[in-house]
C-alpha cells in the first residue's frame, strides 16, 4: 500500500473544516495531463499556435474513449487503496401515504446477503446526519411516514459485485422489500411552504428612468405569515407605513386601476411540468476510510467539491467519528453532465456514511431507474397571470401575476428557484407596475433543485405564448407588440434593478422580423400543405432575456508561468461538458499571448492559501455587518461558488483575465523591457522610450512594443524567473451584481483591482527578502489596503446581469399521429464577447434540443404514477432524438459584441428557452389550438384536430 506522506506541495492544499484536515485532489485523470499522454505535439501546437482553438482541450480523450469520470473509477484504481470493493444499495420507500414498518431481505438468497444494513438506528448510534442544509431523516425510521416518494430507509453493503447484482435484482422493483403500516396523510401536508416571494413594483412620475414610488430594490422586502400551512400575505395598505403596509398600498391600487380603466386585459393559467434532468452519466460515490493513517478518501460526481468538503467536514464534526478522522481527501474528476442536478446533490453524503460505517472501499452507483427516483427534478409551475395593455399605444401597463410551485420532498435550492423565476417573468418587456408572487410548497413528488433554466424556462415561457396570444386578440404584429414594449437601457426591471449593459432587443428583433422564416410564412404555409396532405405547417417566434449569476459569485483563479514558458491555469470550477478547461485555457492569450499548456480544474483547497473566510450569509448579511467585517483583510461575503454552465464564462473568465494580466504587467512585461534595454537600446546614453504598457502587442505568440524585437514566452519567462518578478498569480473576487474593488500595494505601486485577494509567486531568482515573503505556503499573501464591497441592499435587486436570445421556428403537424416536425430553426444570441465560438455553437444547438424535450416529449407525472415510484427510466421517458430536431436545419446568429471590452456573458441557459414559447406558437399557427400546459402532447394534438 503506497504511504500518504505529504509533499510541500499537498502541506500547502490543506484546510481544517471541523477539526479534520481537507485535501483536494482535484483530477484523478487530469485534462492536463492527458494532453501530455494523447496529443501529439503537432496536435497542441495547433491548440496553442493559431490564436483560436480547433478542438476542445479535452477532446482528443473524449472521443477517443479515454476520458475518464468519477463514475468509473473501483478501489483498484486508487493508488494506495486496497483491491477489495465493497458495493452499496440504497433501498427507498415507493409509498409516501403509509408508516414505514422496516424491511423485509427474505427475497434474497443466502450467498448474497448483504454483509452489514445501516437504518436509521444505526445512524443514531455513531451519530452521523446530514448536514444541515438537507435536512433531516437521512434513513427513514420505524413508524415514520416518509417525506416523499423515494425516500430512503436503508443502505445495504455487499461484500462484492455478485453479491450487490443478485440482491439489487430482488429487490429493486419489489413490493415486499419495504415493510408498509397504516395509510396516513402525506407529511408535506403538514408543513409549511418552502419559500415565499412578492415583488412588488409602482413606477413614479418620472417614468421607467425616474424614482420608483414603490420597489424592492428601494423599499426591501417584505414575506406572508404562514397559516395553515398557507402563505397569508398582509392585506392593509398605507401608503406612508412599513415596507409591507406600502407594498399593499400599490398592489391594491394597480389591482383595482386594471378594473377601472379601458385597458385589453389578458388572463391565462399556464402550467409545465416535472422533468428528469437526464445528463450522460447518473450520480456515483467511491470511498474509503483508511483507519490506519484516519484518512477519509471519497470520489466525488457533483458541481459543488468545495461545498462538499464544507459539509462533510460538519457531517464528521457530529459524529463519533470525529477524532479518528485526521484528514478528508477530495477527488473532484469530470462529472460527465451536471444540468445543476448534481449541483448541492444529497447523494455523496449517503456514500461518505456509508465509507464511516465499512471498512473496505464502498462504491455506491445510481443506475438510470435509480437517477429517475431519487435525483433532483426540475420544479412544475402552475401560474396564473393578468396582463393589461393600453388599447391605444399597445403599451403593457400592468402585470399581476400569481405563482405556486412544486419543491418537492426535501428542500434543496427551492427557495431561490421561486425568487429568479418570479424575477423573470417579465422577459425582456417594460412593466411600470407588477405585483408578482410566488410560493413553493413540499410535496411527495422527489426533490426539486437548479436543474437548467432555474425557474425562468417555466416563467418566461408563459410571457411569451401571453405576448403572441394577446397580439393575436388586439389584431396586431407580434413584432409591432414587442417592440412597443421593450426594455431600454436605463428602464427598470420588476424589482426596480437597472440591468446592466446595453439591452440589443431591438436589434434582434428587427434581424427576426426580416428573416425568411418569417416573412413568406403564409407563402409557405399554402405552398407546404399544398405539397404536403394531411400535414399542417405553422411558424411561431420566441424571445427572452436569461439571468446569470447568483448574487454572491466568488471565483478564484491561479495562473502561473514556468521558466520554460508553459502557462498554467487553475480553476476551482469544475468541467460539466461545457469546455471550460478550453475556454479559460483560450482566454489568457489575450494577456500571456499564448494558450495554456495545461488547465487543472476542480481545485478545493488551493486557495486557503489566500486564508479567506466568511462568517454570514452573503444575501442576509447586514450593512453595518459588513461595513465591520470587511476591515479584516481575510474577510469576504463568500469564498467559493458552485460551478454551472451559465457561471465560467462571466465570472470564472473574471479571475482568470485579472490573473494572466497580473502575470503580464508585473512579470513578463518588464523582463521584455530589460531585455530591450539592455540588448536592443543604448541605455547608457538614455532612457528607453518603450515602457509604456499600452504600447505592448502580442503578434504570432511573440511580444513586441515600439519596433522592437519580437519576444517569444520562453524567453520571457525565463527572463522574469531568472529577475525574481511575479510569475505566478492566485485571486479572489467577489460579486454582488458588481465587483468588488480593492487596492494592494505590488512592488511598491498602489494597483486598484475588481478582487478582494491576492498572493503572489515570484521567480527563482528572487531576493531573499522576497523568498522569505513565499517561505509558508509558496505565496506571498498581499494585504488589501483598501476594499469596497458591493451594497447589501443589492440583493433586493434579485438579478442585474441578462443574455437575451431568440428563436424562429417553423414546423409541420402530422394530423394522423399527432407529432410535430421541426423543419427549421433560427436562434439570435447575444452573448457579449465570445471566447470560443464552437463552444457556443455546441450550447445553442444542445439548449435547443433540451428545449424542444421540454415543450413536446419530456414528462413525468406527478405523485405515485411517477419518478418517485422507481420504475422510470428512458423506455418511458422520450427525450429528443435527433429525428425531432431539424438537425440539419439548426441555424444561428451569433451579435457580435459592441466592442472588445464587452464582457463575455453567461448564456448556456437562455439558448434553450425562447424555443419553448415558439414552437407553442407553432402548433397553435398549424392546427388553430393553443395549449397552456406542457409538454404539448402528440395525443393532445390529435384530439384537437379530431
Amino acid at each position: 500500500m503506497s504511504r500518504f506522506d505529504l509533499s510541500r506541495r499537498s502541506f500547502i492544499k490543506q484546510c481544517v473544516v471541523g477539526g479534520v484536515a481537507v485535501y483536494s485532489a482535484p483530477m484523478l485523470f487530469n485534462a492536463g495531463k492527458a494532453n501530455a499522454a494523447m496529443i501529439s505535439d503537432e496536435l497542441m501546437e495547433q491548440w496553442k499556435g493559431t490564436g483560436k482553438p480547433k478542438f476542445r482541450l479535452d477532446g482528443v480523450a473524449k472521443v477517443t474513449g479515454q476520458k475518464i469520470y468519477g463514475r468509473d473509477y473501483r478501489a483498484m484504481d486508487m493508488d494506495g487503496w486496497p483491491d477489495i470493493q465493497h458495493y452499496g444499495f440504497i433501498l427507498r420507500a415507493n409509498k409516501a401515504d403509509h408508516r414505514f414498518e422496516g424491511i423485509d431481505l427474505s427475497a434474497i438468497p443466502e450467498s448474497a446477503k448483504p454483509s452489514l444494513i445501516i437504518t436509521s438506528a444505526t445512524l443514531k448510534d455513531a451519530g452521523i446526519k446530514l448536514p444541515g442544509f438537507f435536512g433531516d431523516k437521512m434513513l427513514l425510521a420505524k413508524g415514520q411516514t416518509p417525506d416523499y416518494l423515494g425516500h430512503a430507509v436503508a443502505l445495504l453493503i455487499f461484500n462484492n459485485f455478485a453479491s450487490f447484482k443478485a440482491a439489487k435484482t430482488r429487490l429493486q422493483f419489489s413490493d415486499s422489500a419495504v415493510i408498509y403500516g397504516e395509510k396516513t396523510p402525506l407529511t408535506s401536508e403538514s408543513k409549511d411552504p418552502l419559500a415565499s416571494w412578492r415583488i412588488v413594483r409602482s413606477e413614479g412620475q418620472n417614468g421607467a428612468n425616474g424614482v420608483d414610488n414603490y420597489s424592492t430594490l428601494s423599499d426591501g422586502l417584505f414575506f406572508p405569515n404562514y397559516v395553515d400551512h398557507q402563505a397569508v400575505w398582509p392585506t392593509d395598505g398605507d401608503k406612508s407605513g412599513s415596507t409591507d403596509q406600502r407594498a399593499i398600498y400599490y398592489a391594491n391600487a394597480m389591482a383595482k386601476q386594471m378594473d377601472e380603466e379601458d385597458w385589453f386585459i389578458f388572463e391565462q393559467d399556464y402550467q409545465t411540468q416535472s422533468i428528469e434532468p437526464m445528463m450522460m452519466e447518473p450520480e456515483a460515490f467511491n470511498g474509503w476510510f483508511d483507519r490506519a493513517s484516519g484518512t477519509l478518501h471519497t470520489v466525488l460526481t457533483i458541481q459543488s467539491p468545495h461545498d462538499f468538503y464544507l459539509q462533510a467536514g460538519e457531517m464528521i464534526e457530529h459524529s463519533q467519528y470525529k477524532g479518528q478522522i485526521t484528514k478528508l481527501v477530495v477527488h473532484s474528476p469530470f462529472i460527465g453532465g451536471g444540468f445543476g442536478a448534481k449541483d448541492h446533490s444529497i447523494f455523496p453524503y449517503y456514500g461518505l456514511m456509508a465509507s464511516l460505517l465499512t471498512d473496505k472501499p464502498v462504491h455506491i452507483a445510481n443506475d438510470r431507474f435509480e437517477q429517475f427516483q431519487s435525483g433532483l427534478k426540475r420544479h412544475p409551475f402552475k401560474m396564473h397571470h393578468k396582463l393589461a395593455i393600453d388599447k391605444k399605444t399597445l403599451k403593457f401597463k400592468t402585470l399581476i401575476s400569481d405563482m405556486v410551485i412544486d419543491g418537492g420532498g426535501r428542500l434543496n435550492f427551492t427557495g431561490s428557484v421561486t425568487m429568479v423565476g418570479a424575477s423573470a417573468l417579465q422577459g425582456v418587456y417594460y412593466l411600470p407596475q407588477n405585483d408578482i408572487t410566488a410560493v413553493a410548497h413540499p410535496s411527495q413528488n422527489p426533490d426539486c433543485g437548479s436543474m437548467r433554466g432555474y425557474g425562468t424556462l417555466q416563467s418566461m415561457s408563459s410571457m411569451e405564448m401571453m405576448v403572441n396570444e394577446s397580439a393575436e386578440k388586439l389584431n396586431v404584429d407580434p413584432f409591432k407588440l414587442r417592440l412597443a414594449n421593450l426594455m431600454q437601457p436605463g428602464y427598470r426591471n420588476t424589482q426596480g434593478a437597472i440591468p446592466n449593459g446595453a439591452l440589443r432587443y431591438q436589434e434582434m428583433l428587427e434581424l427576426a422580423q426580416k428573416h425568411d422564416i418569417w416573412v413568406n410564412r403564409e407563402q409557405k404555409k399554402q405552398q407546404f400543405e399544398a405539397k404536403n396532405p394531411g400535414k399542417k405547417y405553422g411558424v411561431g417566434f420566441g424571445i427572452v432575456t436569461k439571468d446569470y449569476g447568483t448574487g454572491a459569485n466568488a471565483p478564484s483563479t491561479q495562473v502561473s508561468i514556468t521558466k520554460e514558458g508553459k502557462i498554467i491555469i487553475r480553476l476551482a470550477s469544475m468541467e460539466m461538458g461545457t469546455g471550460t478547461d478550453t475556454s479559460q485555457g483560450t482566454l489568457v492569450q489575450q494577456y500571456l499571448g499564448n494558450m495554456a499548456d495545461e488547465v487543472f480544474l476542480g481545485e478545493v483547497t488551493l486557495w486557503d492559501v489566500m486564508k479567506l473566510k466568511e462568517t454570514d450569509s452573503p444575501y442576509f448579511i447586514s450593512q453595518d455587518k459588513q461595513d465591520e467585517m470587511q476591515k479584516d483583510p481575510r474577510w469576504t461575503p463568500s469564498i467559493a461558488m458552485a460551478s454551472s454552465a451559465s457561471q465560467s464564462s462571466y465570472f470564472q473568465s473574471h479571475t482568470t483575465s485579472i490573473a494572466a494580466k497580473i502575470v503580464f504587467e508585473q512579470g513578463l512585461w518588464p523582463a521584455a523591457i530589460e531585455i530591450w534595454r539592455t540588448q536592443f537600446f543604448n541605455n547608457d546614453h538614455a532612457a528607453p522610450d518603450f515602457t509604456d504598457v499600452n504600447n505592448a502587442h502580442w503578434v504570432d505568440g511573440k511580444l513586441t512594443a515600439a519596433g522592437y524585437p519580437p519576444l517569444s514566452i520562453d524567453i520571457l519567462a525565463h527572463k522574469a524567473h531568472t529577475m525574481g518578478l511575479v510569475t505566478g498569480v492566485m485571486v479572489h473576487a467577489f460579486n454582488r451584481w458588481s465587483w468588488a474593488e480593492s487596492e494592494f500595494v505590488i512592488e511598491g505601486k498602489s494597483n486598484k483591482l475588481s478582487i478582494d485577494a491576492l498572493a503572489l509567486q515570484y521567480g527563482s531568482g528572487a531576493s531573499e527578502s522576497k523568498q522569505a515573503l513565499m517561505a509558508k505556503s509558496g505565496y506571498h499573501l498581499l494585504d488589501r489596503t483598501q476594499v469596497s464591497y458591493p451594497a447589501t441592499a443589492m440583493n433586493h435587486a434579485m438579478v442585474t446581469y441578462y443574455a437575451p436570445c431568440a428563436t424562429l421556428c417553423e414546423i409541420a403537424v402530422q394530423e394522423g399521429s399527432g407529432e410535430v416536425e421541426v423543419l427549421a430553426t433560427h436562434t439570435w444570441l447575444e452573448c457579449g464577447r465570445v471566447i470560443v465560438e464552437k463552444l457556443v455553437e455546441g450550447q445553442i444547438e444542445g439548449g435547443l434540443v433540451m428545449g424542444l424535450g421540454h415543450v413536446l416529449h419530456e414528462y413525468l407525472p406527478l405523485g405515485e404514477e411517477g419518478a418517485g415510484n422507481g420504475t422510470w427510466n428512458l423506455n418511458r421517458y422520450q427525450v429528443p432524438l435527433a429525428k425531432h430536431v431539424g438537425v440539419w436545419n439548426l441555424t444561428h446568429t451569433i451579435l457580435p459584441p459592441l466592442s472588445e471590452s464587452d464582457p463575455t456573458k453567461g448564456m448556456a441557459e437562455v439558448v434553450m428557452i425562447p424555443i419553448v414559447p415558439a414552437i407553442v406558437e407553432a402548433v397553435y399557427q398549424a392546427i388553430g389550438t393553443r395549449f397552456y400546459h406542457l409538454p404539448i402532447s402528440k395525443k393532445e394534438i390529435k384530439k384537437a384536430l379530431s
